[in-house]
C-alpha cells in the first residue's frame, strides 16, 4: 500500500511539472504571438499559480530538507527575475521609447495624432482584418496609438481564419481596420496614419461644422483644380469632417444659419452693399470669419467696402506689397514673403515650427485702442528683412528697392487674430476673425509649400472653436536620395569591393600558414 501510494505521489507529482512547464511555453507563446488579448494571458497565469500551488502541498515533507529549500530559493529567484521582466515587459509596450531617424520624422505620429488620441473620452475599438504579413506590417503604428491612450484598443483578425466574423463586418480587402465607438463606426483601407486619425477624428464629431465661402467676386473657389483654386484643402477640411458650402450671399440676402463660419478668400469685385450690410450683422452678432484682401499691384482696391468692414475690428490692410530678399535664396520669388515668426500668445500659433510661404501679400496692422472686450494681435509675421514697397509703380517696372520713409520696413504682419466684442455690443458669443494679406498661400499651388496648409486649418479650427484640431497633421514620407561625388563613389567601390575581401583572403592565408607550422 505504502509503495503504490508513493507512486500516485510521484505520479501526480510529474504530472504537475508537466502541466507547469506547458503552461510557462502557452503563457510565453501568448505574450509574443497574441499580446492584444490579455484574457489569454490571465487565465493561463491563474493556471499557472494553480499547479505551483499543487506542486508545493504535493511535496510538503520534501520542502523541509535542505536541498529542497535551496531548490526553492532558486525557483523563488527565477519567479523574481520573470516578475520584473514581465512589469518591464508591461511597462514598454504601454509606455514605448522610440528613436525616428528620418529627415520628416515619418515614422513619428503627428501633433494631430497625439492631441486625438489623447483626449479620447470614449473607448475606441479598432479591429484589423488582415494576414499575418500585414498585421506585422502595421503592428507597429497601431501599437503607437494604443500606446497613447488605453481607450484606444486593438484586436487583429484573420478573415481566413475567421471568415464568418469579416463577412458580418463587411470586409473586402485584406487590411481593412475597422474603427467604432459604440454603435458609430469607420472603415479605412490602405493604412496610413492620415487616414486612420481623420477616421477618428470623423467619428469623434457629432455634428459636421460647416464653412461657407462667398461666390460672385472673383474668390477663389474651393471647387476648383486650377493652380489658384482651393480644392486641396477643401479635401483635408472634408478629411477631418468638415463640410464646405459656397454661397452667394445676395442671393441669400443673409448668411445661412447652416454656416459654422465665413470664409472670403480674396475678392477681386466690389460687394454691393447689401452683402456688407449682411456680413456685418452676422459678425456683430458673434459670427467667424476667414478673411483674406489681395493685393492690386496695378493701384487701386479691389473690394475697399470690405476693408472698411474689418475697420471696427481694428484691422488695417496696408497698401503696399512685402518683398523678401530671403525668397530668392530659397529658389523662389522675392514676391513670396517668408513667415519665420509666429505668435505663442494664440492657439493657431503656439505650437508652430515650419515658416510658410505667402506669395502676393500686404502687410496688415493692428489699429491701436481697440475696445476691452476686444482681443486683436498679430499672428506671423515675416522676417526683418522683408520690407513693404509702397509704390506699383516701381513693382510695375520690376525695380523694387527700400526707400526710407517710404517703404514699410519689416518685420511686417501678414495675419491678425481678432476675438470679441465691439463696444456696447449685445452679441450672444464673441466673434472670431482671422484675416490674411493674401488667399494664395493656401490655393492648390502654393499650399504644399512648408506650414501653409496647416496655418490655414488651423485657422479655420480655431474661428469654430474646434481647437482640438489645432495642431500638424500627418507627414508623407519624401524619397530619400544620397547624393555622391565620382571621388566618393569611387572610394566606396574600391574599399568595399576589392580593399575589405582582399584583408579576409589575407587573414585567412596568414592564420592557414601558422597553423600549418604548428
Amino acid at each position: 500500500m505504502a509503495k503504490q501510494a508513493k507512486k500516485s505521489v510521484e505520479k501526480t507529482t510529474s504530472l504537475l511539472w508537466a502541466a507547469t512547464g506547458i503552461l510557462l511555453l502557452a503563457l510565453l507563446f501568448a505574450r509574443a504571438i497574441y499580446p492584444e488579448w490579455p484574457g489569454i494571458t490571465i487565465i493561463l497565469v491563474v493556471l499557472l499559480m494553480g499547479t505551483l500551488g499543487a506542486l508545493i502541498a504535493q511535496n510538503q515533507k520534501a520542502l523541509k530538507s535542505r536541498s529542497a529549500a535551496y531548490g526553492l530559493n532558486s525557483i523563488i529567484t527565477i519567479l523574481l527575475v520573470l516578475s520584473i521582466t514581465g512589469v518591464l515587459n508591461f511597462l514598454t509596450s504601454r509606455y514605448p521609447l522610440k528613436l525616428d531617424l528620418t529627415k520628416n520624422k515619418v515614422h513619428t505620429l503627428s501633433d494631430q495624432t497625439v492631441k486625438t488620441v489623447k483626449g479620447l473620452k470614449k473607448q475606441v475599438k479598432a479591429t484589423f482584418f488582415a494576414k499575418l504579413q500585414q498585421k506585422e506590417q502595421f503592428r507597429p503604428l497601431l501599437e503607437s496609438y494604443k500606446g497613447l491612450n488605453p481607450q484606444f484598443e486593438i484586436e487583429y483578425v484573420d478573415p481566413d481564419r475567421e471568415p464568418t466574423r469579416a463577412k458580418q463586418s463587411g470586409i473586402k480587402k485584406y487590411g481593412t481596420l475597422e474603427l467604432a465607438i459604440g454603435t458609430r463606426e469607420n472603415k479605412i483601407e490602405d493604412l496610413s496614419e492620415e487616414k486612420i486619425t481623420n477616421a477618428l477624428i470623423k467619428l469623434l464629431k457629432e455634428k459636421s461644422p460647416t464653412l461657407c465661402s462667398t461666390l460672385g467676386h472673383g474668390e477663389k473657389s474651393f471647387s476648383s483644380q486650377e493652380s489658384e483654386g482651393y480644392q486641396t484643402v477643401k479635401k483635408a477640411l472634408t478629411d477631418q469632417s468638415y463640410e464646405v458650402k459656397e454661397i452667394n450671399v445676395l442671393q441669400e440676402g443673409k448668411i445661412p444659419e447652416v454656416c459654422d463660419a465665413i470664409a472670403i478668400l480674396g475678392p477681386t469685385k466690389a460687394f454691393f452693399a447689401p452683402e456688407i450690410e449682411a456680413l456685418k450683422t452676422y459678425l456683430d452678432n458673434g459670427g467667424r470669419g476667414i478673411i483674406a484682401v489681395d493685393l492690386n499691384i496695378k493701384g487701386g482696391e479691389f473690394a475697399p467696402e470690405l476693408l472698411s468692414l474689418l475697420k471696427p475690428w481694428h484691422v488695417k490692410a496696408n497698401n503696399a506689397l512685402i518683398v523678401d530678399p530671403l525668397s530668392r535664396m530659397l529658389g523662389v520669388d522675392s514676391s513670396v514673403a517668408i513667415l519665420a515668426t509666429f505668435s505663442k500668445e494664440n492657439a493657431i500659433t503656439r505650437d508652430f515650427q515650419a515658416n510658410c510661404a505667402f506669395p502676393f501679400t500686404r502687410p496688415l496692422e493692428v489699429i491701436p485702442n481697440p475696445p476691452q472686450d476686444l482681443k486683436v494681435q498679430w499672428i506671423a509675421q515675416t522676417t526683418p528683412k522683408a520690407w513693404g514697397v509702397t509704390d506699383m509703380k516701381e513693382i510695375a517696372k520690376g525695380e523694387v528697392k527700400f526707400t526710407a520713409g517710404k517703404d514699410l520696413p519689416g518685420p511686417l504682419t501678414a495675419a491678425i487674430s481678432v476675438e470679441g466684442k465691439q463696444k456696447d455690443s449685445k452679441a450672444p458669443r464673441n466673434t472670431r476673425l482671422v484675416v490674411f494679406g493674401t488667399s494664395f498661400f493656401a490655393t492648390n499651388n502654393f499650399s504644399r509649400y512648408a506650414g501653409n496648409a496647416d496655418f490655414f486649418l488651423n485657422s479655420i479650427s480655431w474661428t469654430m472653436e474646434d481647437e482640438s484640431l489645432i495642431s500638424i497633421r500627418a507627414k508623407e514620407e519624401g524619397p530619400g536620395k544620397v547624393e555622391l561625388s565620382q571621388k566618393s563613389g569611387a572610394f566606396i567601390f574600391l574599399l568595399t569591393v576589392i580593399v575589405v575581401p582582399l584583408l579576409i583572403a589575407v587573414a585567412g592565408l596568414v592564420i592557414w600558414i601558422f597553423r600549418r607550422r604548428l
